[in-house]
């Protein structure tokens, strides 16, 4: 971080905000306006490598870019190959990169450099509204640890759907609704170390808990459109459209940053993820990318 940088703070968790952390080219962008129906173009998720090298994918002419840890432009692919509603990046354990199209309902594994090995669903084919079956715009995808693959199927489907290793489908789970199981919109989704899923369920304002076979544990609640959350050693970060809170891993709040904390819409989050030393990675409607340096 740099000393120009503001700190931001709330009880014990205190951070230098970079606004705007990633380093593009000159005349790249995250996204800019397009007319006619779309997708608004931004930066909408990340993730971080073993070698701490951080990808970004956004809705724009570069889709993933790559950064060193201080925000160095390294390299980017995908041009030409995502549609404007591409929406979810994870790094898988072994290293390959998995992004999630909603545009053209697939999720697609790659190498780090962008090279294509796996493609799971038939571009541009979605299956039928609310039917039930893979895919009808997904939006994430989540590893367990016995190396089965959970996907968020997303604006079109409101359902889970679990994969094995080799990809086929072992079961599928929700459906529109309020209840316990049921989705408004299954946003994002991500895995604990025991093997519990979150889902956001961002149109129900809430977070639902799952195990691996798909049944429901609890629902969290009060978030406004929870979008995304991460896992740390000790925490839960998410991020929402209020700003971004950080929880025990027993769901009990540690520390709350308002929306406006270091300027008006400073915090308007669509995705959230950590490094190694959990530092807090933010990709931003205003189509940024946001870094806070955490203060030890």
């Amino acid at each position: 971080m740099s000393q120009t940088d503001p700190i931001i703070a709330a009880g014990t968790h205190r951070y230098g905000f970079r606004r705007d952390w990633a380093r593009l080219p000159r005349w790249w962008g995250f996204g800019t306006d397009a007319p006619g129906p779309r997708p608004p173009q931004t930066a909408v998720q990340g993730a971080v490598a073993a070698n701490g090298d951080v990808y970004v994918l956004a809705r724009a002419p570069h889709p993933v870019t790559v950064f060193d840890g201080a925000g160095n432009f390294v390299s980017s692919w995908g041009e030409g190959r995502f549609t404007p509603f591409v929406h979810g990046i994870r790094i898988a354990p072994d290293g390959a990169i998995w992004i999630t199209d909603a545009g053209n309902h697939t999720l697609t594994e790659h190498t780090p450099d962008g090279r294509v090995l796996r493609v799971l669903g038939t571009p541009d084919f979605p299956a039928p509204t609310l039917a039930g079956n893979p895919f009808n715009m997904p939006t994430g995808v989540a590893f367990a640890s016995n190396g089965d693959l959970y996907v968020s199927d997303g604006y079109g489907n409101r359902r889970v759907h679990c994969f094995a290793p080799d990809l086929a489908r072992r079961h599928s789970w929700g459906g529109p609704g309020t209840g316990p199981g049921e989705f408004a919109l299954v946003h994002y989704i991500e895995i604990d170390a025991k093997d519990r899923i979150y889902i956001c369920d961002r149109e129900n304002q809430r977070i639902q808990i799952f195990d691996l076979a798909g049944s429901h544990l609890a629902d969290w609640t009060g978030f406004l459109a929870p979008s995304d959350l991460a896992f740390g050693a000790d925490s839960i970060v998410v991020g929402a459209q209020d700003g971004l809170t950080i929880w025990s891993l027993d769901r009990a709040l540690l520390a709350q940053f308002p929306r406006d904390v270091a300027g008006a819409d400073s915090l308007n989050i669509h995705g959230v993820w950590l490094d190694a030393a959990e530092n807090i990675y933010l990709a931003m409607f205003d189509r940024t990318v946001s870094k806070l340096t955490r203060i030890s």
